[in-house]
């Protein structure tokens, strides 16, 4: 089965980077020589940069957070319903959030979103300072900030495709993927020291000094609009169209689905405070390495992103990658220590996702015209976004009940079963090619 790829939207701005012939997909397309060749367009660029930064800033972030509710409860319980609570926001109002990716100006909108996920974070290293932050105000903010997110993800998704050619794209997406790994590395890693060093409250103020970079990005940016005519009309209308669009292209729903169930049952990231206090007792430190662990298998495959772009039966590929994820979490279930060995992996796990987000994205791009950019985006933040975080409750309420250990080997093991059931029902999945 192939799936063509519609010609909207596709921007017009000259190339900036050099170039050479090479065969992706079975056809002659002209690419760079290499994916960081696409940072010689500097909107991309400025993007870019600012995200690395920032998105370091929120894992750090994530990881005292993480670690602030467990020293506050000490319950695998709690930890999940972090999950759950960040996962509720974006499932309900990240349509709305591609709605108004489609409908208003993306930088100007990106920057409001910015500025307020900036608060949040101001909010609670000054409730750490005045000792007076407990469990429901990390879950009041982390709602707020959730919401809000909800609308960052797609708006900044569908301006990427808007500031680089067409046949730059598999640069620039296997670059973000590579830059969305980096951060899971640079942030939890420091995050985690940062903590055990100068304490909560000023990582806290790490993550909002981190937010005025990309701000500062977004506004040397020039960012091309979807012309008038074209442009999504706020309003029920749109949503209707988005589905509508979706239900037109099965197969990008089938490849969500994947991604969903493998990060539903397969994250074990709600559970890694735990791994790191109570069975491999590595500290603060040592959780930090746990969460990075993942995006360092990712890394690693920077590399050869341009061979995983040549792949030409992608939605095989995402099939298989999603397989591989699962087994390396289950054996990371089964034999966590040392902590070498857990690291490796949860690396491996990595790098399986890192090649199903890489096919995964280029399937998407690649068929969604840019009218509907933001508004397909949003749909992938409910499936890719809303999978790990409900997936944080579910692996934090079987370990409850069962043991950690429990919860991420039945993990693993249900998202492989999940994988198999998809592709029996939508057999076509394993022919999809895109050019």
């Amino acid at each position: 089965m192939k799936i063509e790829p519609q010609k909207e939207g596709v921007s017009k701005e000259p190339a900036q980077s050099v170039s050479t012939t090479s065969t992706v997909v079975g056809i002659p397309v002209k690419r760079s020589l290499g994916p960081w060749r696409v940072l010689r367009n500097r909107n991309y660029a400025l993007l870019f940069w600012g995200q690395l930064i920032s998105s370091a800033g929120t894992q750090m972030q994530v990881v005292a957070v993480s670690w602030q509710v467990y020293l506050l409860t000490h319950s695998a319980i709690a930890l999940g319903l972090i999950g759950l609570v960040q996962a509720i926001p974006r499932l309900i109002f990240s349509l709305v959030g591609g709605v108004f990716a489609d409908v208003f100006d993306r930088r100007k909108l990106l920057l409001i979103i910015e500025i307020v996920l900036a608060s949040t974070s101001a909010v609670l290293a000054l409730c750490t300072i005045f000792h007076v932050i407990n469990i429901a105000i990390i879950i009041v903010v982390v709602l707020i900030a959730a919401s809000v997110s909800a609308f960052e993800f797609p708006t900044r998704q569908a301006i990427v495709p808007s500031l680089v050619r067409r046949e730059e794209m598999i640069d620039a997406l296997s670059l973000n993927m590579a830059m969305m790994q980096l951060t899971f590395i640079i942030g939890p890693t420091v995050g985690g020291f940062a903590i055990a060093w100068i304490g909560v409250a000023n990582t806290y103020w790490f993550d909002v000094i981190s937010y005025f970079v990309v701000i500062g990005s977004l506004l040397l940016m020039v960012v091309p609009r979807v012309p008038i005519e074209k442009r999504a009309q706020a309003g029920i209308g749109a949503l209707v169209d988005g589905i509508k669009f979706l239900r037109a292209h099965p197969v990008i729903l089938a490849v969500l689905s994947l991604d969903f169930f493998a990060t539903f049952f397969g994250s074990p990231r709600a559970l890694l405070p735990v791994y790191a206090s109570q069975i491999m007792h590595i500290g603060p430190q040592g959780l930090g390495i746990l969460i990075a662990a993942t995006s360092i298998g990712a890394v690693a495959l920077a590399p050869f992103t341009g061979l995983i772009g040549r792949i030409t039966r992608q939605g095989l590929g995402v099939v298989i990658a999603i397989i591989v994820w699962g087994l390396c979490i289950m054996a990371f279930g089964l034999s966590p220590t040392p902590l070498w060995l857990g690291v490796l992996f949860l690396a491996g796990a990595g790098a399986a996702d890192m090649v199903s987000m890489i096919l995964r994205g280029l399937i998407i791009q690649l068929t969604t015209p840019d009218e509907f950019r933001g508004r397909i985006s949003a749909v992938s933040a409910m499936f890719v976004i809303g999978g790990p975080m409900l997936g944080q409750f579910e692996s934090g309420l079987v370990a409850g009940i069962f043991s950690p250990e429990f919860s991420v080997v039945s993990g693993g093991l249900a998202c492989i079963i999940a994988t198999l059931a998809i592709v029996a029902l939508v057999p076509s999945l394993v022919r999809v090619r895109v050019k």
